[in-house]
């Protein structure tokens, strides 16, 4: 090598020195934290609390919010945590606190529990999205910062919502966010004390009102027969007629009130009936009653009646680990074309592509097939219940076994799913049968209905 040549190498060696600590300077440089909204008054405080959890007004109204006060000091600091309120109910628990001699944001976090049943280990963060709302989380006031915690209520050793609790035990800790990187933070624990509760689920008031409303979907119908308000929840009460025995288990969708609330969700509701099905969703509750809302259903998400079945004829293909891209039993299902699209060998395993494909650029309303969390068949699996059962056979009709052989299953959202087999599968058989039945598909909806709610209320 010339001397030209090692200078040349020198050079670009000293570059690299110097440009690859400044370009890891550069990726790590922490993301700037969203400013925190001040509060020109109390009443900036409360909107925040009403902007961050639905139906808090009503709460407070119907003396479901109780009073705290609970003054806990922080240890290494001249600050203290004032936990202000609670709301128990047996959808969430807020705790709302605010810190005193704080500018900048400490996020509540700890354990809840039965003083009878105290948990050997406490989470101290319950993640930021436990925290005020998506876009807020928190508000300075008076050199104040001010938030609310949410938890999930209590559960008894069945798994089921504890629907009276007396006496109730938080052991709390305040966690503040790390200034150079947004996903760590300090956690200091505050001292444990006792809140002399005395709730009863059954003392929430709800108020019943028989609707009348209906969305025509083509030849279907979504009709809304029966709204139930409380502070913790709206449920609305439907049934999707003309659908046969499609069962939903999922909707899309927003709200607004003629008192200017709007909401999203995204809820699964429960079939409250056998065939014909009767439906109940909770979605965001309200702050105050009003005389009609407007709901839109973007989509609806069913457990339908049809099948796709393929037959891979594997010795068609010449056994080498590649990746062999196919067209094999193309069938159209709820304007959806499926068919199998790949199939990718190596010494393991047989992977197996199912594409999904719905029409491109077509209105609402329309359909199209999930193929998502497919459910392998078993004997003990009771098919009527299930969507998505696949179904895998040789060419004696013989099923794949997934207790005794290896498998897996990969969803490409909105694609289709892979299917991987046990390479001696494969080969061991000449054809490869596969059959999925009760498909889900999704209805794109995207219409509105109003709902009246003056009609004669009940209320309990």
């Amino acid at each position: 090598m010339n001397k030209r040549k090692k200078f040349l190498v020198f050079l670009i060696a000293v570059f690299l020195l110097l440009a690859i600590p400044c370009l890891l300077l550069i990726l790590k440089k922490p993301i700037p934290a969203a400013s925190i909204l001040k509060a020109s008054s109390e009443d900036d405080v409360y909107q925040f609390y009403y902007r961050s959890v639905p139906g808090l007004k009503m709460a407070e109204d119907t003396g479901m919010v109780k009073d705290l006060n609970k003054r806990l000091e922080w240890p290494g600091r001249d600050s203290v945590v004032i936990i202000d309120r609670i709301w128990y109910s047996t959808k969430s628990v807020y705790l709302f606190y605010h810190v005193e001699n704080m500018t900048e944001a400490a996020y509540l976090g700890g354990e809840i529990y039965l003083p009878s049943s105290e948990p050997a280990r406490k989470q101290s963060f319950h993640g930021l999205d436990s925290i005020g709302r998506a876009s807020e989380k928190g508000i300075l006031f008076n050199d104040s910062y001010y938030s609310c915690l949410k938890l999930p209520p209590l559960r008894d050793n069945s798994g089921n919502i504890i629907s009276g609790i007396e006496t109730l035990a938080y052991a709390p800790f305040i966690n503040v966010p790390d200034r150079k990187d947004k996903d760590s933070f300090t956690a200091v624990r505050l001292k444990a004390f006792d809140i002399g509760l005395n709730y009863l689920a059954n003392e929430e008031p709800v108020t019943k009102i028989p609707v009348q409303a209906m969305i025509d979907i083509n030849d279907k119908q979504l009709s809304f027969y029966q709204v139930n308000i409380s502070p913790s929840v709206l449920q609305i009460y439907f049934q999707y007629l003309n659908s046969g025995k499609d069962r939903v288990y999922r909707v899309k969708g927003t709200y607004t009130t003629d008192k200017g609330e709007t909401y999203e969700f995204d809820a699964y509701p429960r079939a409250i009936t056998d065939y014909p099905y009767h439906y109940s969703m909770d979605v965001p509750p309200l702050h105050i009653i009003p005389s009609s809302l407007q709901i839109q259903i973007d989509s609806i998400y069913c457990t339908g009646s049809d099948s796709i079945s393929f037959d891979i004829n594997t010795r068609q293909y010449d056994g080498k680990s590649k990746s062999y891209k196919v067209e094999i039993g193309k069938d159209q299902v709820k304007g959806t074309d499926i068919l199998v699209e790949e199939i990718l060998l190596n010494k393991q395993s047989a992977e197996i592509f199912i594409a999904a494909k719905p029409a491109a650029g077509k209105p609402a309303p329309y359909t199209r097939i999930d193929l998502s969390n497919p459910q392998w068949y078993r004997e003990e699996l009771d098919i009527k219940e299930e969507a998505n059962i696949l179904t895998i056979k040789n060419a004696d009709y013989q099923l794949y076994n997934p207790d005794k052989l290896a498998y897996g299953i990969k969803v490409k959202p909105e694609k289709g799913i892979y299917i991987d087999l046990e390479r001696d599968f494969w080969d061991s058989t000449g054809i490869i049968r596969i059959e999925i039945d009760n498909l889900r598909y999704v209805y794109e909806i995207g219409m509105k209905a109003v709902i009246t709610l003056d009609n004669q209320p009940d209320s309990d």
